[in-house]
């Protein structure tokens, strides 16, 4: 722990601005939390809302369902202990274990979307049986850290049997690249790459689909293909990874064709398949969605991922393109309240996908935005007395769409509608930031996961819930991929280190690093960055009595 974490003593948890209001949170250790004055009492009553007894509150689960861990620990004991952090953790990852094992169709071993879960019991009901490039990173990216022997990877893919975990993983691998190449054989004008697909035996386009392929999805689901490679040759899968090898050849072959605009000079968002039939397929800049090219802001988040890729695998791209591309991106200084990032579209959590799969926190510069992001993330929902964090999910209390306009207040584009629920996978930059707090005191990642697990009926049989709502009257009755995973890729430490190394042994680390500090140069330049905060743990919880647990 630095000496921002520890400015008001050993027992200092919570950030201290001495420029606005301090509220005590626990007098006699000297813990503060800064309170803004026009959120002070507009927070629904509530005994346990009492940061004093929030803190350090647990509850008696003898005759509680073992999927409710959560109540035998403390927001304090995971701040201040490391064993108790390091216990909660592996009684997280072995509840989620139980999701991983029903995550994808049996045979195609490609993921499904979730579960709808009974509203008593939270046992799934029927799988929603479609998916996308973008779940299958996530589930490519557990299997990777487990077939490397990564402990806390073996923990959700094996029980903890290591060996056990790598044969699963990488058998799980295997048979995901067999699909992949059947779709290929039967839909070779998509290049290799995948629409979002019908999850079966075999997978086809959904019908919103059928002709298109999508750049963020495609963008994050390739990087994993590379480092699984990478990962399954360093551990003597020779020939699975000889497979992987094989389809990235293909999938470079043509992604220049398929996503770079020679007259625009742009990376293409979303791309129109004329005939998906044909490996003559022409291609043509989509638009239905509104955004045609991964540009300006578009360029900075999850789509930096395909514009990236592009840039550095793709075969046959023109001398000028790279320069063409990135002169097009805009990373953006922003001043928060909080300390010096950069502006999102919403500050959503989502929005810092690519720093699970790129190496961005290799470089000292992202490194450091990258934490201070996290501390604005915390300051701002315990300033605001949010109980967890907002992010882009399937709305609580069920109904037609999907929430997409949240994030950090004053730190994006656009204005925050629906701040007022929150997301258990919104922790996950979090989590990803306290990664390496093994053994250590401060991992406010687990602290914050601890207190949105507490709400009403976010532990099920199959591990953590969904979204709900910030005053517990509603919640989501199910469990996906992109709902659950980002965590468990977080909390193993990503795949920077990984994907690093792939881009070492490929002689592309050097390119990569110079692109990202030329962003950063042109958006931060010398100035340094302002972090007047720590971290600071949650201020309420979400209060109880409205919605049912799981019996």
């Amino acid at each position: 722990m630095d000496s921002r974490q520890i400015a008001g003593g050993a027992g200092s948890l919570y950030g201290i601005d001495p420029g606005r209001t301090r509220e005590p949170v626990n007098g006699s250790d000297g813990i503060f939390i800064n309170i803004k004055d026009e959120m002070a009492g507009s927070v629904e009553s509530n005994a346990t809302q009492d940061p004093r007894k929030l803190f350090a509150r647990k509850e008696d689960t003898a005759q509680l369902p073992p999927f409710r861990f959560a109540g035998k620990y403390s927001v304090q004991e995971i701040i201040s202990d490391p064993q108790k952090a390091a216990s909660f953790e592996k009684d997280y990852l072995l509840q989620e274990a139980e999701y991983f094992a029903i995550a994808r169709n049996p045979e195609s071993m490609l993921t499904y979307d979730g579960y709808q879960l009974d509203e008593k019991t939270g046992k799934p009901l029927e799988p929603r049986a479609w998916s996308a490039p973008s779940k299958e990173c996530l589930d490519l990216a557990i299997c990777i850290k487990a077939v490397k022997g990564d402990p806390k990877a073996a923990l959700v893919v094996g029980k903890g049997n290591v060996e056990a975990s790598k044969r699963i993983a990488a058998d799980i691998l295997d048979k995901k690249m067999d699909t992949y190449m059947k779709f290929n054989e039967k839909y070779p004008g998509y290049g290799g790459l995948l629409p979002w697909f019908k999850s079966g035996k075999e997978i086809t386009p959904t019908d919103d689909w059928v002709g298109r392929i999508p750049g963020l999805d495609n963008g994050e689901w390739l990087w994993t293909l590379v480092t699984s490679e990478k990962v399954l040759r360093d551990q003597g899968y020779e020939k699975i990874a000889d497979k992987y090898a094989a389809y990235l050849d293909k999938i470079n072959d043509k992604a220049v064709e398929i996503f770079y605009d020679k007259e625009a000079g742009k990376v293409r968002a979303d791309v129109t398949v004329t005939d998906p039939g044909s490996a003559d397929s022409k291609y043509e800049t989509a638009s239905g969605n509104g955004v045609k090219y991964l540009t300006g802001e578009d360029a900075v988040h999850e789509g930096s991922m395909m514009v990236m890729y592009v840039t550095l695998f793709g075969k046959g791209l023109p001398e000028d393109a790279p320069a063409r591309i990135w002169d097009g991106t805009k990373m953006t200084r922003k001043e928060h309240e909080y300390g010096t990032t950069w502006t999102g579209c919403n500050a959503a959590p989502h929005e810092s996908w690519a720093h699970l799969f790129m190496p961005t926190r290799e470089i000292k510069e992202f490194k450091d935005l990258f934490r201070i992001r996290e501390e604005i993330r915390t300051q701002n929902a315990a300033n605001r007395r949010y109980p967890g964090f907002a992010a882009a999910t399937n709305p609580p209390g069920g109904g037609p769409g999907y929430i997409d306009n949240v994030g950090i207040e004053g730190a994006g584009l656009f204005e925050l509608k629906k701040n007022d629920t929150f997301a258990i996978y919104g922790t996950f930059p979090l989590l990803l930031e306290c990664s390496d707090q093994n053994g250590k005191t401060g991992n406010y990642g687990l602290a914050w996961l601890l207190n949105t697990l507490k709400a009403p009926a976010m532990q099920g049989p199959l591990g953590g819930g969904e979204s709900a709502s910030n005053d517990g009257k509603a919640v989501s009755y199910m469990k996906t991929i992109d709902g659950s995973f980002p965590n468990v890729v977080a909390i193993t430490g990503g795949l920077q280190k990984e994907t690093a190394d792939a881009l070492r042994q490929l002689g592309k680390f050097e390119q990569f690093q110079k692109i990202m500090l030329g962003e950063y140069r042109e958006a931060f330049g010398n100035e340094p960055l302002k972090e007047p905060c720590g971290f600071a743990p949650p201020s309420r919880e979400v209060p109880t009595g409205h919605v049912k647990e799981y019996e």
